[in-house]
């Protein structure tokens, strides 16, 4: 294993960079589909619609809310979309400031989102310890900035464009990446960004979709096992170092009425189930899919990722399961944390206590991809 993040770590250093460009900016959803918005800041805001000049709202707080055809705050009407700015650049949304410009738009549900449009750096800034504890060793924090910038910047092209609909490239949720915005900047986080900025994972020349999660369990997934979709870097390799991880082995237990109801609201019809069982397990024990058994002798076969994340992620910590049924209750006994694709975060701390560099740590990952120089 050495040996071959040797060779990886060479190829990476003999990697071609591209002449650098400023940061690109972003734009993150992060209030989405709100019955109201609350903004505030520190100093005087400009408004700007497209159906009147800019006006100066004084020091808030200020609540929109929509209306038939826009929105509206403090008896002033705007259009349905609104820009709002600072002189100082940083703007509160629902209390969480935030820099650059926040947008409001009202959507198709009559409703509200906001987005952050920031410069990529800075909106680094915020996800580093929304993701991992910046205070983790520098070579695993850095290894995240890339992974973060890589993911944030493959968001932007149009083949990868989830959320353009809605007016923005990213959400500031599990949905792309935790963001926490200015409350979220830490100096160590901040060093990391700083450190690799520009660098992003490349594979045939374009960034990838750089998937990571908490803790693999022992070994990490092939992407086409939990999405379908073939990503020739996202391999599943052996990952020892995923092991000494806090919680890496763990249990929870529900009463089979509320694992019902939870995949009725997701769109899975299912009534009475007797049993819940892994279908489809990869050779390293995570499911693909599992079958839900009936009382009444029918059963399905459902993605074993959708079923986790219906049934709630924060209980079914990943697909590596096994259950048993006890009475009225499902007990799930697992290892790991999250689907499992891509860098995983714990095993990234546990090589850089070992000694490995950033780029080594995202070679082993990721199946050759090339870190570059993006911008």
């Amino acid at each position: 294993m050495a040996a071959a993040l040797a060779v990886l770590a060479a190829a990476v250093a003999t990697a071609g960079r591209a002449p650098a460009t400023e940061s690109p900016q972003v734009r993150v959803g992060v209030a989405v589909e709100q019955t109201m918005i609350r903004i505030d800041a520190d100093t005087a805001i400009t408004a700007t619609d497209a159906t009147a000049a800019p006006i100066t709202l004084p020091r808030g707080p200020y609540e929109f809310q929509p209306t038939a055809n826009g929105m509206a705050s403090s008896a002033t009407d705007f259009g349905p979309i609104v820009s709002l700015r600072t002189a100082s650049g940083l703007v509160r949304v629902g209390g969480r400031l935030y820099r650059g410009v926040v947008e409001l738009r009202r959507t198709p549900a009559g409703r509200l989102t906001a987005i952050n449009e920031v410069d990529l750096e800075q909106y680094l800034y915020g996800v580093i310890k929304g993701e991992i504890d910046p205070r983790w060793p520098p070579e695993a924090v850095k290894a995240q900035a890339v992974a973060a910038r890589t993911l944030a910047l493959d968001a932007l092209s149009p083949s990868s464009a989830k959320y353009a609909s809605e007016g923005y490239a990213l959400r500031a949720t599990t949905d792309s990446q935790v963001y926490l915005g200015v409350q979220g900047e830490d100096a160590a986080g901040i060093a990391a960004v700083d450190a690799t900025r520009g660098l992003i994972m490349t594979f045939g020349g374009q960034p990838i979709f750089a998937a990571y999660h908490s803790n693999s369990g022992g070994h990490t997934e092939d992407s086409e096992n939990v999405w379908g979709t073939v990503y020739p870097y996202l391999r599943g390799v052996p990952d020892p170092y995923a092991l000494d991880a806090p919680g890496t082995q763990w249990t929870a237990s529900l009463p089979v009425g509320a694992v019902e109801g939870n995949l009725r609201r997701g769109g899975i019809d299912a009534e009475r189930l007797r049993a819940v069982v892994p279908a489809r397990v990869t050779p390293w024990g995570r499911a693909v899919t599992v079958r839900l058994m009936e009382e009444a002798g029918r059963a399905q076969e459902i993605s074993a990722n959708q079923f986790r994340l219906l049934v709630g992620p924060s209980v079914i910590r990943s697909t590596m399961f096994t259950v048993t049924r006890t009475g009225a209750d499902l007990g799930f006994t697992g290892r790991g944390s999250g689907h499992g694709v891509g860098l995983d975060q714990w095993g990234a701390r546990a090589m850089a206590l070992k000694g490995y560099t950033f780029e080594q740590i995202l070679s082993y990952y990721y199946s050759g991809i090339a870190v570059v120089r993006g911008y």
